[in-house]
């Protein structure tokens, strides 16, 4: 809706946010999402903590964990249409297969992670990887891919160079919010924790 000529937008006004909050504002974002600061990721991690509640995939409603699944695409291996995926995840996969799944891949990115932090990727944003290691690392993370990585599709050259380099990009800012997440949850805690 257009109010006095300009468009209406919803912002959240910085003096309406909690104080607590204020630190999960965010400075930057890319194709990804927000990239978030380390204070950031202490307070969720706190918060989460704190409640003494657990966040684990096995507490999740099984409409959540349907939504999970279609987004980390659990249904892609059966080479079914798109339109049929959500039913047939509803209707013929139990939710504990989908919740062993779902554990699954979290605990292969968490691996992953630790692994390409190990490796020195951050500290060199993930140019030793190849183009096909960065495709494979931001689709396992869900993060966008190919032309889908850049805001506009005119200005990608032939080779696709400019997502590549968004794709790096987004790879390194992910693998440094979870740098982060090691430091709050104590780095051999978060390997051997179970999602």
């Amino acid at each position: 809706a257009l109010t006095g000529g300009n468009t209406k937008k919803n912002i959240i006004q910085q003096d309406s946010i909690p104080q607590f909050l204020e630190p999960l504002s965010y400075h930057e974002m890319d194709a990804g999402g927000p990239v978030l600061s380390e204070s950031s990721i202490d307070l969720l991690y706190n918060l989460l903590v704190g409640t003494h509640t657990t966040a684990s995939i096995s507490t999740l409603q099984n409409t959540h964990i349907h939504s999970l699944a279609l987004a980390n695409n659990l249904a892609a291996p059966l080479l079914l249409p798109s339109s049929l995926s959500p039913l047939f995840l509803q209707t013929c996969l139990p939710s504990r297969y989908l919740q062993s799944k779902l554990t699954t891949l979290a605990e292969d990115i968490i691996m992953d992670d630790a692994a390409l932090i190990e490796e020195g990727q951050l500290d060199i944003k993930c140019g030793g990887m190849t183009e096909e290691e960065i495709l494979d690392a931001c689709w396992m993370r869900g993060l966008p891919v190919g032309r889908f990585a850049t805001h506009s599709v005119s200005t990608v050259d032939s080779e696709g160079g400019e997502n590549v380099q968004t794709m790096r990009s987004m790879l390194t800012n992910h693998l440094q919010m979870m740098q982060y997440a090691h430091k709050a949850v104590g780095n051999d805690a978060f390997l051997h924790s179970r999602s």
